[in-house]
């Protein structure tokens, strides 16, 4: 028999934790796959879908999509530590298709390092909110360009193992940096549970106990 005591909570003096949800809608995004502004934004890589790319080029996109993916979680990373949570992808039914809308909820270990003022991506105006620094953080991650050595999926037969390593660049996925900060919905969970000691149970508290 064990019992777990609800009493356990989080000290007050600990980090206070935060959870906000993001949505990018990419309707506005590059979808060429010839140059380097394709892809979107995407977690998902060749293997993840049950039909993969069938060209390379095709393939080549896909892991812009997953270099910016990076590039966002570095970003959101640079205070705080963060985890990832109910990721959704839409529109990328297969892998020669570009992905049309991501969206997932950000747990941050302690929300008070989150920055409250800045500048927007796109350089015209400031900001006086945390919802504001992370979808400036993440409009960055889409707006700026990237090179890096990568494992891309080769479906055109020149090696058996249908895998390359290849530098890929990852450019802006559009021109218009307002239009890209205005893809990007940030939303603060103001009910997720933090450890004030108003909402930590008490010492009498009730106990539960499992067989």
């Amino acid at each position: 028999m064990a019992s777990i005591s609800r009493a356990t909570g989080v000290p007050s003096d600990q980090p206070q934790g935060a959870y906000y949800t993001v949505t990018i809608t990419q309707s506005i995004f590059g979808s060429g796959s010839g140059n380097n502004f394709g892809g979107g934004v995407t977690p998902k890589r060749a293997r993840d879908h049950g039909t993969k790319p069938t060209t390379l080029v095709i393939s080549r996109m896909l892991n812009r999509g997953n270099l910016r993916y990076k590039m966002m979680l570095a970003n959101l990373q640079t205070r705080t530590n963060v985890k990832v949570v109910n990721l959704v992808t839409g529109g990328d039914s297969n892998g020669d298709t570009q992905i049309t809308s991501l969206a997932f909820g950000l747990v941050f270990e302690n929300d008070d390092y989150i920055p409250t003022t800045g500048t927007s991506a796109d350089g015209s105006s400031t900001f006086s909110t945390k919802v504001a620094w992370l979808q400036d953080k993440i409009a960055e991650a889409l707006t700026n360009t990237y090179t890096e050595n990568m494992t891309v999926y080769d479906p055109s037969g020149s090696n058996a193992s249908e895998i390359k390593t290849e530098s890929i660049t990852a450019g802006p996925v559009s021109t218009a940096s307002g239009e890209v900060v205005e893809a990007i919905a940030v939303a603060e969970v103001a009910a997720f549970r933090s450890n004030v000691d108003s909402e930590t149970p008490t010492d009498n508290a009730a106990t539960s106990t499992a067989e």
